[in-house]
């Protein structure tokens, strides 16, 4: 009995300090919304990875040196937090993710809107956005008990307790052929930390930094660059 109750102690503190500072983190299930044409060939993504992926490693993506960066779209389902929000809500939001897009990208790439042989296009879709709860938020982050029932929350759902989330669909398609060269689908949440805590809406917004930074990332490493900077969590 105390070695069971010592292992999840262990368990608990590791997760903790795993956890730590970080404002964003990748939840453990995610629901599809029929954004892609065809689910079958994304796969469970790896540690750094999308919950879902698909890359088209035979891709010379060093050949593409532009981007037509698609506007974002939204894709609700019946029961998505997104259909109590208002019609300025979700243009704020879809504007706010484009922006931290385009932002990420320029570094690597020229942003264009004409297709061509150098160009891939790349389409984002926002299928999810909850508010966190402000004063619970912040209240689970101090109070110890509170904390670590939101601790036990995460073990089992892989989300704190009172925080907000966000959900995206994403794909690269070459601009001329229309094949798929990348497919993603991802979900995240706030981690339980005090900056950004009083703004309902900082986890959605840390998200969409972070699948930018991600996208950057993931395509600098394609194209063999040096010194591709991970996104930080």
């Amino acid at each position: 009995m105390h070695q069971c109750f010592f292992s999840v102690t262990l368990l608990f503190a590791a997760l903790l300090i795993n956890s730590g500072c970080a404002r964003t983190l990748q939840a453990r299930y995610v629901e599809t919304t029929g954004f892609q044409d065809d689910y079958t060939q994304l796969h469970e993504g790896e540690d750094g990875q999308a919950l879902l992926c698909f890359w088209q490693e035979e891709a010379d993506w060093k050949s593409y040196k532009k981007i037509i960066l698609a506007p974002v779209t939204v894709v609700k389902t019946p029961d998505s937090g997104l259909n109590e929000l208002t019609h300025a809500e979700l243009f704020r939001l879809k504007e706010l993710l484009d922006y931290r897009l385009r932002d990420a990208l320029k570094k690597n790439y020229i942003l264009v809107r004409k297709p061509g042989a150098d160009v891939i296009r790349v389409e984002f879709a926002l299928t999810e956005a909850q508010t966190s709860s402000v004063l619970l938020d912040t209240f689970s982050t101090f109070y110890p008990s509170a904390r670590v029932l939101s601790g036990l929350k995460r073990l089992l759902t892989g989300t704190e307790s009172y925080v907000g989330s966000a959900s995206i669909e994403s794909k690269i398609t070459d601009s001329t052929t229309g094949a798929l060269l990348m497919a993603a689908v991802d979900r995240r949440a706030g981690g339980k930390n005090l900056t950004g805590s009083d703004n309902s809406w900082d986890d959605v917004e840390q998200a969409f930094i972070f699948w930018a930074q991600q996208l950057s990332y993931d395509l600098c490493r394609k194209q063999g660059r040096e010194q591709c900077q991970a996104p930080e969590s």
